[in-house]
């Protein structure tokens, strides 16, 4: 049978368990984090430096706290003002508690305090009033913080949370705000003049010579010095330091990027970003350059966004040049904003056209008045040439070919590739676009189309760019091939656009680059964008309003800034142009003329490096073998052969209406004798074509002066430049034309049948509906 414990024991038993109470107090883990504070929102540069800041919900300057060591100095002057025995105590100084309490009855009243750092941090995270009741419990506060931190945790707490004086919050906050610098970077009587702050955070307003701050830094630093942290020479310099006498304010590098990239992590208090303050700044100079330039001509607008090529790495984002400018509507965001791609998109099509065997570089295509269902293209400069080859019609950006070329890829293909490569602005379906999303008809921004260009840069591959370090990321999808697309970007790489040679000439000496220019309908955009191994490049011009400007052309207006930014940019001089990997080719036979496949026929072979997996390529018909009789007047085939005989020979065919542009241009072109009209098997071939009116045409007919219906101009192209054409609208002759094929013709008010016959029998037809113009 136990004994019952006597008073002795029962009082041991008693103070056990307080004390074990006490430590199992001490073990239960405090709220984590330890301040529930919302901080403001800092944008950094790559290399640390600050590009934006953003005041907390409660317009504070508090920036978040940051993995850094606190500098000696800052450390030894708070620790000499505020808690000498900190790194000795338990969270409480007994000692003070001592002090204090023995020079508070002497007096009265209180005169001292024994708040250790600890005891401030307990303070600083709940901010109630000085009450007894309050005061106890932040002794017990920080006797578990003092438990549960190390003494480098709770003087970093202490210094991150505390009060500078006016809206400002924190010790970094302070040194930024009131010296310009990081903390590491602070002298002796900068240190001391944060140190004393959140004693008297008042002190910092300067509205007169503020000899109280003074006093108390200067107080400081005789203690410093007596301490030995610094001699007599350091303490004399320190105490002629001036103190702060303003509030600095925070620099605002990237307006429009530090608002958008707010909006996309509001969660996120340090956003530390890819971008290059030098890059940017010289950006931004630039653009504010050239806002000067253009303003003059009703142009206000401009943006600039600048990647690195290979890891998609945002360098430098120019928004607007002038943020508020509200007259001018600065703040909208034209590097998110959508707008017309005017011929931007050109270059990626070209490049899938390769892959799908359409073309080649020095393949020809059509450059004829065009008609699809409605849709009529023209080039800017609304002229023809009859044919082209890819690479002239690309760095020209003639819009004909480039609507003829998509007809051919087809427009949900290359539709599907633009979503797939991860263009964001696409709103409507393929057939929505129809052809004209080749010329402009699709909406696009900068950002995407930074990365699109990338793309090519990258042997196809697209990636996302990006603006924050922790989202760079190498994998994306493979969607064109490596070598369609260096054979795209060595077209580019000869552009040369009137109005920007200089630019081009004076560039090209130091660095090649692949640009294309862009130029929406109704001059309301105006584009340029460049990639080279080091940097892609994007520029649009405008008006935020969307209003037209004869004076906007991407060429005269985006054209120069590009060339401006690239010259200011510093040049990798271990980077060259896009490295060419023969395993990526192999050699093709084409024709010399044609650039097509190399026929029987062709009288001129060149072999070309095409891209390995490319479809085949289609067949040269510019070269044909054909009969002809031994006098060499007709053409024969075997029903006539044995009247006439058969001389086989290669000849160069055009098309009637590539024949009659490419004459217009001055160049000669051979006739072709006809077929010999008694031939049993003779019929019309295609040696005629009506040119204009196009195929199922509505022309509206304007009356002249005196109420007469205006005639219409019609066209057709021979093959043969001397054969004689016969003209039917609706069945009845109405003349004839030899040499150049032109006729004024008036249409009856709904539908027309033209109809035109050559000597040999060879014919065209066409329907025109013709509507009168009230």
């Amino acid at each position: 049978m136990l004994k019952p414990l006597n008073n002795f024991q029962k009082k041991v038993g008693v103070v056990f368990l307080i004390v074990l109470l006490f430590f199992l107090w001490l073990s239960i883990p405090l709220r984590s984090p330890l301040f529930d504070t919302t901080y403001s929102t800092i944008i950094l540069a790559e290399d640390g430096s600050l590009l934006q800041a953003y005041t907390n919900p409660e317009e504070q300057w508090h920036f978040p706290p940051q993995e850094e060591v606190i500098p000696e100095k800052l450390k030894k002057a708070v620790l000499t003002f505020e808690d000498k025995r900190f790194d000795s105590h338990i969270g409480i100084d007994l000692l003070a508690i001592l002090r204090a309490a023995k020079s508070n009855i002497q007096a009265g009243k209180v005169v001292s305090g024994a708040s250790t750092l600890t005891m401030q941090v307990a303070r600083l995270r709940h901010d109630h009033k000085r009450t007894l009741w309050y005061k106890i419990s932040e002794l017990f506060d920080a006797l578990k913080i003092d438990w549960q931190y190390s003494k480098g945790e709770i003087l970093k707490l202490y210094l991150d949370h505390a009060p500078f004086g006016g809206n400002v919050i924190g010790y970094h906050t302070a040194s930024l705000k009131f010296f310009g610098k990081h903390p590491a970077q602070l002298t002796w009587s900068e240190a001391a003049t944060l140190a004393v702050l959140p004693n008297a955070p008042g002190l910092i307003y300067p509205t007169q010579r503020n000899t109280s701050l003074i006093d108390k830094r200067n107080s400081l630093l005789l203690k410093l010095k007596e301490a030995g942290h610094l001699d007599e020479q350091a303490y004399i310099l320190a105490k002629i330091e001036p103190i702060p006498t303003q509030f600095l304010t925070f620099e605002s590098t990237i307006p429009h990027a530090g608002r958008w990239l707010k909006s996309q992590y509001p969660d996120s208090n340090i956003l530390q970003t890819t971008i290059d303050k030098q890059l940017q700044q010289s950006s931004q100079y630039v653009a504010e350059k050239h806002r000067s330039i253009l303003a003059p001509y009703g142009i206000y607008n401009l943006s600039i966004l600048v990647a690195d090529t290979r890891t998609g790495a945002i360098k430098a984002y120019v928004g607007s040049p002038a943020f508020f400018d509200a007259a001018h509507q600065g703040q909208v965001d034209g590097v998110q904003a959508a707008r017309s791609s005017g011929s931007i998109l050109k270059p990626l099509l070209y490049a899938l056209s390769i892959d799908e065997g359409l073309i080649l570089p020095n393949t020809l295509i059509r450059d004829l008045p065009t008609y699809f269902d409605g849709f009529s293209p023209n080039n800017a400069n609304e002229d023809f040439q009859g044919v082209v080859t890819a690479k002239e019609a690309l760095i020209s950006s003639l819009n004909i070919p480039a609507v003829r070329l998509l007809n051919s890829y087809g427009v949900y293909q290359f539709y599907a590739f633009l979503k797939m490569a991860g263009v964001s602005t696409l709103f409507r379906d393929a057939d929505a676009y129809g052809l004209p999303l080749i010329l402009g008809g699709a909406e696009v921004n900068m950002w995407d189309m930074v990365m699109l260009y990338r793309g090519l840069a990258n042997g196809g591959v697209f990636t996302p760019n990006n603006i924050l370090q922790e989202d760079i990321t190498e994998e994306g999808e493979n969607l064109i091939s490596k070598a369609s697309t260096l054979l795209t970007l060595d077209m580019l790489k000869e552009v040369s656009r009137p109005g920007s040679e200089y630019y081009w000439q004076k560039y090209s000496r130091q660095q090649p680059i692949a640009w294309k220019t862009g130029t929406s309908y109704g001059h309301k955009d105006a584009w340029a964008i460049g990639v080279n191994p080091q940097y892609t490049i994007a520029v649009w011009v405008g008006n935020f309003t969307g209003e037209s400007n004869k004076n906007l052309s991407g060429a005269a207006s985006a054209g120069p800034i590009l060339f401006d930014l690239l010259q200011s940019f510093p040049t990798d001089p271990t980077s060259s142009w896009f490295a060419i990997n023969d395993i990526d080719f192999h050699p093709k036979a084409v024709c010399e003329l044609s650039g097509l496949a190399a026929g029987e026929a062709c009288m001129a072979v060149d072999t070309v490096s095409a891209p390995y997996n490319m479809k085949a390529l289609r067949k040269c018909d510019y070269h044909q073998k054909r009969y002809f009789s031994e006098d060499g007047r007709y053409q024969t085939c075997s029903q006539c052969w044995s009247e006439l005989g058969a001389v086989s020979e290669k000849v160069t065919y055009y098309p009637p209406d590539i024949a009659f542009y490419l004459r217009s241009k001055g160049q000669y072109i051979d006739d072709i004798k006809p077929h010999y009209p008694s031939c049993p098997s003779f019929q019309s071939d295609d040696a005629i074509r009506i040119i204009y009116p196009n195929p199922s045409a509505r022309l509206f007919l304007p009356r002249d002066y005196n109420g007469q219906v205006e005639q219409v101009v019609c066209q057709v192209g021979h093959r043969d430049n001397t054969s004689k054409i016969y003209w039917y609208l609706n069945e009845q002759y109405i003349g004839n034309t030899q040499g150049t094929h032109k006729l004024a013709v008036t249409f009856q008010q709904g539908k027309n049948e033209l109809k035109v016959i050559d000597e040999n029998g060879s014919e065209d037809s066409r329907s025109i509906f013709a509507q009168l113009k009230q």
